[in-house]
């Protein structure tokens, strides 16, 4: 399986460009170029650590010269988001009613919830499945980055722990399966290569105030979404 960067570089950055371009490495290199050359002067004007080697500063401005166009970037991000929906809401799903826990029954709600197509969520979850883990557990957290300075949780530490709630997630996912004959494991990790830690990476152990300690959060659903899952979302109306 392929490792994300956590130690080197900008992780956050890194992780990132994983996120969007799980399938791209150029485009993903070229991302994270861009969002280098924005905060690296900032970076070197503080004088808070090690200057970047000259040819260091080099590789990324070549990678940047292939910049990846903000349009392309915010496509990639509302469909990540997309196929995230769908391993959070079949999620819900299980801690509700197991039995309708499947794909078919997520994405049907997510059409209901998003006004998206049945086709266009497909192609989202077959485009990001190796990241819907990483992007399900972003949407959980409110897809936000919880840092705070205060009470000793740097963004690093928030990025640890972000990755610890995406590998629960795809733990649990790689182990559940509705109850019918030849079920398939809803994240099946013999069949896909799935982005995960290196091996010998090991996440900060979790303090007393932090804001997130690495748990997921438990979600379910009302009865009203549930029984959507046994009907067709309303069609929209030709204009």
């Amino acid at each position: 399986m392929p490792y994300l960067n956590l130690t080197g570089g900008e992780p956050w950055a890194e992780t990132w460009g994983v996120m969007l371009f799980p399938d791209n490495e150029a485009k993903r290199r070229a991302f994270v170029a861009g969002l280098w050359l924005g905060f690296y002067p900032a970076y070197e004007k503080s004088g808070t650590g090690e200057a970047v080697p000259r040819s260091v500063l080099l590789s990324v401005m070549e990678a940047a010269a292939r910049a990846v166009e903000r349009d392309e970037i915010a496509y990639r991000r509302y469909k990540g988001l997309a196929a995230g929906d769908q391993l959070k809401v079949l999620f819900a799903l299980a801690q509700t009613q197991s039995k309708h826990a499947s794909w078919n029954a997520a994405a049907r709600l997510v059409e209901w919830q998003s006004g998206k197509s049945r086709a266009y969520l497909y192609e989202a979850r077959s485009v990001f499945l190796p990241v819907i883990h990483l992007w399900a557990a972003f949407i959980l957290r409110d897809q936000r980055c919880h840092a705070d300075e205060a009470r000793g949780y740097t963004a690093i530490d928030d990025l640890q722990m972000f990755i610890v709630e995406a590998m629960a997630l795809l733990q649990w996912a790689a182990g559940f399966k509705l109850d019918r004959k030849k079920a398939e494991p809803t994240l099946n990790p013999q069949t896909v290569d799935f982005w995960i830690p290196p091996p010998d990476w090991s996440p900060s152990v979790a303090r007393l105030g932090w804001p997130r300690d690495g748990r997921l959060q438990a979600v379910s659903l009302e009865e009203k979404w549930v029984r959507r899952t046994l009907s067709q979302p309303p069609r929209k109306k030709p204009v």
